[in-house]
């Protein structure tokens, strides 16, 4: 029987091993491939802010699947002390003594194993199937498999797959950056933001693709608008443009919730929401939204209480909550009384644009029959308080 396994830290597994998996089983006809996460790897030491072995495992769990004869397993997981791959392939031995093994790596991993614990083993007892990290590395590859014919009677063979230049260092450096989920399964961007591994910041467009399920074909413009219209706001007043734009895309995210499903969200994040009472429900959403953004997409606090307060506003906001609760007022679809001279005012002063925005608001509401909240007239108070 033709097997194969393929080792690594996957601290994530990104789209570069994910291809390099399924072209090798593909090329090499594999009856079964095993994705093994190191435990602690030998030659280098895991990230502080990286994720643990089991996040590290359902990780690789989400990016492999759906790869035909493809397992992963935790064996170096659960072994003690470092993950020297001869102990792995030991243990993999006894599942298929006279199969045909082949060990799945990358040019830098090939080019070092004659130095690994038992290397010389590895290469006399396996086949090596390599794929190229980056453009121009195949010439590189037939070097080193012709060398280690020579040497240690080692059969190898390079595996055709486009490369994906990037490291997991380099790829945690940008998720720290709002960056780099296109080097991602969807799924297991998805997971490390809702665990908030690596200090990762949403990238919008990924975030779009996540939260986009959440919404009703009806609420889209708005949305649209809104996230438009925050990022230009916080351009103009210095607040950080990703945040806004994040906030933006999730503020509405749990408006199409039944309200029992709202109050739950809202339980299951420890948020007491203040004074609610059955008149408030249209202004649940935004707290239940807060919750929900931090619990499935991992926002920063700033972010998340823009989110609860964008509906009602409070007293002594902050810059990104006044830009958030301003975007989603005079967003480019609105067309409430009063609108255009909350624009007007919007670029060049943001505590007046927001004075008449609140004061337009409470106006509408009473005119209406609608209770205010209260949080709407203390943010009213303490901007009027300001400018005493």
């Amino acid at each position: 029987m033709r097997r194969g396994f393929f080792g690594g830290t996957f601290n994530p597994a990104h789209l570069g091993h994910v291809r390099a998996a399924r072209a090798a089983a593909a090329e090499l006809g594999l009856e079964a491939l095993y994705v093994i996460p190191a435990g602690t790897p030998p030659h280098k030491e895991l990230p502080k802010d990286g994720a643990d072995a089991r996040q590290r495992m359902e990780m690789a769990a989400l990016a492999f699947q759906g790869i035909p004869g493809l397992e992963v397993l935790d064996w170096e997981l659960r072994r003690p002390g470092r993950s020297y791959t001869a102990e792995t392939v030991d243990r993999l031995l006894t599942l298929d003594p006279a199969g045909e093994w082949w060990m799945l790596c990358g040019t830098d991993m090939f080019e070092t194993l004659p130095e690994w614990y038992r290397g010389d083993w590895l290469l006399k007892t396996l086949r090596i199937a390599v794929y190229p990290r980056k453009a121009g590395e195949e010439a590189r590859i037939d070097e080193l498999s012709e060398q280690y014919r020579r040497e240690y009677d080692a059969v190898s063979r390079r595996i055709h797959v486009e490369p994906l230049d990037i490291s997991s260092t380099r790829l945690r450096a940008m998720l720290r950056e709002g960056e780099g989920a296109k080097y991602l399964p969807e799924q297991v961007y998805a997971y490390l933001l809702k665990a908030r591994l690596y200090s990762v910041r949403p990238e919008p467009e990924a975030l779009w693709a996540l939260a986009r399920p959440w919404y009703k074909e009806s609420r889209i413009p708005h949305v649209r608008g809104c996230r438009e219209e925050a990022v230009k706001l916080a351009r103009r007043w210095g607040a950080d443009v990703l945040d806004a734009e994040v906030a933006a895309i999730l503020h509405d995210i749990t408006k199409k919730l039944p309200l029992e499903e709202q109050l739950h969200i809202c339980e299951k994040r420890g948020m007491i929401v203040p004074n609610f009472r059955r008149e408030y429900e249209a202004m649940l959403h935004a707290f239940s939204g807060a919750a929900a953004a931090a619990l499935e997409f991992g926002v920063s606090p700033a972010v998340e209480e823009a989110i609860r307060w964008h509906t009602t506003g409070k007293a002594n906001m902050s810059l990104l909550e006044k830009v958030l609760w301003l975007a989603d007022y005079m967003e480019p679809g609105r067309t409430t009384p009063g609108v255009e001279k909350v624009r007007a005012l919007a670029y060049r002063d943001l505590d007046e644009a927001l004075t008449l925005a609140l004061e337009n608001s409470l106006s509408y509401l009473e005119g209406k029959g609608f209770a205010p909240h209260p949080a709407t007239r203390e943010a009213l108070a303490y901007l009027r308080g300001e400018k005493e």
